[in-house]
């Protein structure tokens, strides 16, 4: 048994360190080579176990004809809840960010924050739910 730990170990160590590059080449490549598109906002859900923010946000966008979903999450404001974000969002459109060479893990430019990570400006109609978003 002790044989089996020495070696499985360092095996789940270079796995959890390839996922690891991969995720940072992924964003890499996001940041670096995106293009935009259009997403609607489909559902609000909590956001999952030990997940930053209060609520999800899920859309989905397409991509040459393919559909992709993901999801942003984020935080309340003071005295917001979900059944509001939910009227405030749901069925709604917003800039997407994706990877010109791997379309899927898109990101929602809901608020100019996110907008800012790739040197887009929101469109007025957009900055209306980033005031509310960010608690402005």
């Amino acid at each position: 048994m002790k044989k089996l730990d020495k070696i499985f170990g360092p095996i789940i160590a270079v796995f959890l360190i390839i996922g690891v590059i991969y995720a940072f080449y992924k964003s890499d490549q996001l940041h670096h080579n995106y293009a935009f598109a259009v997403g609607t906002v489909t559902e609000i859900t909590p956001s999952g176990y030990e997940n930053f923010g209060d609520y999800s946000v899920l859309y989905e966008y397409k991509v040459n004809g393919q559909t992709y979903r993901d999801n942003n999450n984020l935080k309340y404001c003071s005295g917001q809840n979900m059944a509001q974000i939910k009227v405030l969002l749901i069925g709604k459109q917003f800039p997407v960010a994706y990877g010109t060479k791997d379309a899927s893990g898109g990101v929602l430019l809901l608020t100019q924050d996110h907008a800012d990570q790739f040197k887009y400006t929101l469109p007025d109609s957009v900055k209306y739910y980033d005031s509310i978003l960010t608690c402005k």
